[in-house]
């Protein structure tokens, strides 16, 4: 019996030094996918979520004009507010606002003047706010362009969730992963046509059916997670045909990844046409239906 006991935890020492649980019940894994599900829900209505999105617009050198007048180089679609809230002017890697109306504010300070809200060399990102209108400066390789959200936009009051396929302990796969050595980069387009390297330590693969798959995984020496691009022949039909994406756990001491695709979740795009989401590459594209996590939303 003492014999039994301390095989028995020694097998408990080993699995809990990789790290990661590969056994888990039905209930179990069911309250873990609800909880994510819930998070999931939670941060897509948040201020920083997508569904507040409602602009992006691309900067050109010198000043463009920003309001709901029609004569504005960034048009608002809401009349309501001003017509010419302000001016953006971007020069060389930094960009600033001019206000042309009071109640601009950066941060919980109204400005006046010409004010310098995004630098690239040096770290400034300021975020600029007016009444529900919020912006911030993005940097996508040499293009730079104004993010703006709303947070009384009628998307967010009206949200109701995400409709996702049944929660199945099927697709809560354990997978090998494989290192490239060296890590190697791979190209990865954005839905604006833009193309960057990203890099890749290696691929995850998995088995479904018999037959054998594989994704290749990307993340930077340091992350706790790896990010996974993805399509399948759900694409386009009963999911995004952008793709879903999903997060994992770097592997274990064996070498294993848990894959929970009913952890897969939309690209931003989903929600709002103003975001610039990355698409698998070509090898991600999967000759599988997965038919788990969530489904497309709205009519894109």
């Amino acid at each position: 019996m003492k014999i039994k006991a301390l095989i028995s935890g020694l097998i408990w020492l080993i699995v809990a030094a990789c790290g990661q649980n590969h056994q888990i019940s039905k209930e179990a894994h069911l309250e873990e996918i609800n909880d994510w599900h819930e998070k999931q829900m939670a941060s897509l209505t948040s201020e920083t979520g997508w569904l507040n999105l409602i602009g992006l617009h691309w900067l050109e050198e010198g000043f463009t004009s920003f309001g709901s007048g029609d004569n504005m180089d960034f048009k608002l679609e809401a009349p309501h507010f001003p017509e010419e809230i302000g001016k953006f002017e971007w020069v060389e890697d930094r960009v600033f606002f001019i206000p042309e109306v009071q109640g601009v504010m950066a941060e919980d300070v109204e400005i006046q003047e010409k004010t310098l809200i995004f630098d690239a060399n040096a770290s400034v990102s300021q975020a600029i706010s007016f009444g529900s209108l919020h912006w911030t400066i993005i940097k996508r390789s040499d293009a730079y362009g104004v993010r703006l959200r709303d947070y009384e936009a009628e998307i967010v009051t009206s949200f109701t969730g995400v409709d996702r396929f049944p929660v199945a302990l099927q697709w809560r796969l354990i997978a090998d992963f494989v290192p490239y050595l060296p890590a190697k980069e791979i190209p990865i387009t954005n839905v604006i046509g833009q193309t960057s390297p990203n890099l890749s330590p290696g691929y995850i693969e998995f088995q479904w059916e018999g037959e054998s798959y594989r994704i290749d995984a990307l993340g930077n020496e340091g992350d706790k997670e790896l990010f996974l691009i993805f399509a399948d022949e759900t694409s386009g039909v009963e999911t995004y045909g952008g793709g879903r994406y999903m997060y994992v756990k770097r592997p274990d001491a064996s070498g294993k990844i848990i894959l929970d695709f009913n952890k897969a979740y939309n690209p931003p795009c989903v929600y709002t046409p103003y975001a610039t989401c990355p698409l698998p590459p070509r090898q991600n594209i999967l000759n599988l239906a997965i038919r788990s996590g969530h489904k497309n939303y709205g009519h894109h």
